[in-house]
C-alpha cells in the first residue's frame, strides 16, 4: 500500500523552488512573477521531470478541452526558458525532444512545505538517496506518519467525497485561449517605390485594428518585430516558429488614381494551408472599411466568438483621404527612427489635423512622435507639454483609442509624475487592446517606478510576446532590469539586444554600467568603448562615462564625459544621466548642479 501524501510540498531545482499548490516559483527565495499558463506548463514538466512530455498531453493538461495552436506552447516554453536560463549556474532545464515534446532534465527534489510535513521515501524524484539511505530526521517523519495514518485515511475519505461532487457538478465551457496571430508587411503593387508609406500603413492599421476586435482572445503581433519580413524569402512555417504565432495574415496593395485594391489571405503556418484569400477594389475612401471586413473574416475564420465591436471614431463610411494620407506619411517617418524622421512625422500629423481636426488616430500618432523625440533628441519641458495636449485631444475624441491612453499615460508617468493618472491610463489602454507592446512595457515603467519590480519584468515579457524582435522596446526594458538590481540579468539581456541589433548604442552603454556595477572592469571598458564606436548620442556617451568611473579610470570617464557635454552643445542631453556621472566621479557640486537642471527639465 504506498504512503499517502499531503498536497502542501515544494519542488526544488537549482536556485529555484516551485510551490504547486500556491502556484509560486521563487528563486532564491525571492518571488518571481510568471503567467498563470507560463507557470502551469511549469509544473506539468516539474511533477513528470526526467521524463518526456508530448505536445498533444502538455497541451492537453494545461488547456483541457481547448484547442491551442502548437506555436501557443512553444512561446510558453520559451518564456519559461527565458526565466529560468537567467540562472547564475546556468544549468539547461528545459529539452525540447523533436516531434515528441519536451523533457525537465535538472535534478529535482521534493520537499515539505513546513518542516513538519509528512513526506514519502520517494520524495526526491529524478536524483537523490534512495529509500534506504533515509536521514535520522526522514525516519522520524516516518514514526509521526504511522501515527498519523488513520487522520490521514479519514482525511483522504473526505476529499474523495468531495472529488466525486466535483466530478458531476455543471459543468461552463471553458473560454478559448488566445490565439496568435501576425500581419506581415504588405506588398506595394503600385511600381512606385514611393507608395511604400501606404502599404505600410495598411498594415500598422491592419495590425491596430486586428488588436482591438477580440483583444481576450485574439493576440497580434507588432508592427517592429513584421517589419524584418518585408520582402523576405523565409517560408510560412519559419516566420511562425520565429513569431511563435499560428497564424498570418499575408497580402498587397494597388493604388491608382481614386481607387485601391487590396488583396489578403490568412495562412495557419503549421499546416502552411490557407484558410482564405479575398481581394476588394474600392474607391479609396473605403480603405478603412476594407480593414474591418478583413479583420472580421478572420475572427470568423479561426472560429473566436465575436464580442460587439466598437468602431473607431473616424472609421466610418467617409474619411478625409487627404488628412488620412498624411497620418499614413507620418507612420512611415516615425517607423525610422532617427532625429529627422520623427521630425517630419510631427510635421505630417499636424497637416493631418490641420485638414481634419476630428481624427483621434492623427493627435495619438503626434503625441506619441513626441514621446520619441524625448530623453535622447529634445527636452521633456520642451516637448512633454504638446504630448500631452494631443494625447488630452485624442482620448476626448475617441475613448476607445488605446493608443491614446497609451500616450497620456507616458505623459503622467515621465512629466507630470503623476502615478495614480499613469496606471489609470495603463489600465485602460490594456483593457482596450492588450497586444499592444507599448501599453505593456508603458505598464512595466510604471511598475518599475514604484519598486515592484517583479511585476514590472512580468509584463516586459509580455511586451516580448507581442514584439519579439522589436529593438527599441528591448532597449526600453533594459532600464528597468538594470534599476532592479538584478545586474547578471541586465547584462543577459543586453546581450540579447545586441544580437538582434550590433550597431545599436543603448544596449551597449547598459552593458557597461551594469558590468561596472559587478566589478568586472575588462568587460566595462570594452561596453564603454563599444558605445563610443556605435554612437554618438550625449546621454549614452554620458552612461557610459558613468560606467568608466565606476570602475577606476577616472580620466577616460572625464575625458568621455567633456565630449559628451560638447556634442550635448548641438544635441540634448539628459541632465540625470550627466548628475550620475559626476556623482561617481566624485564632483557633488557639480552632480548638485546636473540634478537641478534635470528637475528643470522633468528628465528621468
Amino acid at each position: 500500500m504506498g504512503t499517502l501524501l499531503k498536497a502542501s510540498h515544494l519542488y526544488r531545482f537549482g536556485a529555484y523552488r516551485l510551490d504547486p499548490k500556491e502556484r509560486v516559483l521563487q528563486r532564491n527565495g525571492q518571488p518571481i512573477a510568471l503567467p498563470p499558463k507560463d507557470l502551469e506548463t511549469l509544473l506539468v514538466l516539474v511533477e513528470r521531470a526526467g521524463h518526456i512530455v508530448g505536445k498533444d498531453e502538455l497541451l492537453e493538461k494545461v488547456w483541457p478541452g481547448v484547442y491551442i495552436e502548437e506555436g501557443n506552447l512553444a512561446r510558453h516554453i520559451f518564456n519559461l526558458r527565458q526565466v529560468l536560463g537567467d540562472d547564475p549556474d546556468q544549468r539547461g532545464y528545459i529539452e525540447t525532444v523533436p516531434k515528441r515534446g519536451y523533457r525537465f532534465v535538472a535534478p529535482v527534489e521534493m520537499e515539505p512545505a513546513d518542516p513538519e510535513e509528512v513526506v514519502p521515501p520517494t520524495a526526491l524524484l529524478v536524483s537523490g538517496p534512495r529509500s534506504s539511505e533515509l536521514t535520522p530526521s526522514a525516519a522520524r517523519r516516518g514514526h509521526y506518519r504511522r501515527i498519523g495514518l488513520w487522520v490521514l485515511a479519514f482525511s483522504a475519505l473526505a476529499v474523495t467525497t468531495i472529488l466525486v461532487v466535483w466530478h458531476f457538478r455543471p459543468t461552463q465551457r471553458p473560454l478559448p485561449q488566445r490565439v496568435m496571430l501576425a500581419v506581415l508587411p504588405f506588398e506595394n503593387l503600385s511600381g512606385d517605390p514611393h507608395e511604400d508609406y501606404f502599404a505600410d500603413g495598411l498594415t500598422e492599421e491592419m495590425i491596430a485594428q486586428l488588436g482591438q476586435v477580440q483583444p481576450v482572445r485574439l493576440g497580434v503581433i507588432a508592427r517592429t518585430s513584421i517589419l524584418r519580413y518585408k520582402g523576405t524569402k523565409e517560408t510560412v512555417a519559419q516566420i511562425g516558429q520565429e513569431l511563435g504565432v499560428g497564424y498570418l495574415l499575408e497580402g498587397s496593395v494597388r493604388r491608382g488614381g481614386e481607387r485601391v485594391r487590396i488583396t489578403a489571405q490568412l495562412v495557419q503556418t503549421g499546416e502552411q494551408t490557407h484558410l482564405w484569400a479575398e481581394t476588394y477594389e474600392r474607391p479609396l475612401t473605403d480603405v478603412l472599411s476594407i480593414q474591418r471586413e478583413i479583420a472580421e473574416k478572420i475572427t470568423r475564420s479561426l472560429s473566436i466568438q465575436l464580442l460587439p465591436v466598437k468602431a473607431e471614431v473616424g472609421a466610418g463610411s467617409h474619411i478625409n483621404f487627404e488628412s488620412y494620407d498624411k497620418y499614413l506619411l507620418g507612420l512611415h517617418e516615425l517607423g525610422q527612427g532617427t532625429r529627422d524622421s520623427v521630425n517630419k512625422s510631427i510635421q505630417y500629423f499636424q497637416q493631418g489635423i490641420a485638414m481634419d481636426p476630428s481624427d483621434a488616430r492623427l493627435y495619438a500618432a503626434l503625441a506619441g512622435a513626441y514621446d520619441a523625440s524625448t530623453t535622447y533628441y529634445s527636452s521633456p519641458a520642451e516637448v512633454m507639454p504638446r504630448a500631452k495636449e494631443a494625447a488630452l485631444r485624442a482620448v476626448e475624441l475617441d475613448p476607445n483609442l488605446a493608443s491614446g491612453h497609451v500616450r497620456l499615460a507616458y505623459v503622467h508617468l515621465f512629466f507630470d509624475w503623476d502615478w495614480p493618472a499613469a496606471e489609470k491610463e495603463y489600465r485602460r489602454a490594456l483593457e482596450i487592446n492588450p497586444s499592444l507592446p507599448e501599453a505593456q512595457l508603458g505598464y512595466a515603467n510604471y511598475l518599475g517606478t514604484l519598486g515592484r519590480f517583479d511585476e514590472a519584468l512580468s509584463r516586459v515579457r509580455l511586451a516580448y510576446l507581442y514584439d519579439p524582435l522589436a529593438l527599441e522596446s528591448r532597449n526600453e526594458a533594459l532600464w528597468i532590469y538594470y534599476f532592479s538590481g538584478r545586474m547578471p540579468e541586465t547584462i543577459e539581456q543586453c546581450q540579447k539586444t545586441i544580437e538582434l541589433e550590433p550597431s545599436a548604442g543603448t544596449p551597449y552603454a547598459v552593458l557597461a554600467i551594469a558590468y561596472a556595477q559587478t566589478g568586472n572592469t575588462t568587460e566595462a571598458i570594452r561596453a564603454a568603448e563599444d558605445t563610443v564606436r556605435v554612437s554618438n548620442s550625449p546621454s549614452l556617451l554620458a552612461t557610459a562615462a558613468s560606467a568608466l568611473a565606476r570602475v577606476g579610470q577616472t580620466s577616460k570617464a572625464r575625458q568621455l564625459l567633456g565630449k559628451a557635454l560638447e556634442v550635448a552643445k548641438e544635441q540634448y542631453i539628459c541632465r540625470f544621466i550627466v548628475a550620475d556621472a559626476y556623482a561617481d566621479l566624485g564632483e557633488k557640486e557639480k552632480a548638485f548642479g546636473a540634478l537641478q537642471q534635470a528637475f528643470l527639465q522633468r528628465s528621468t
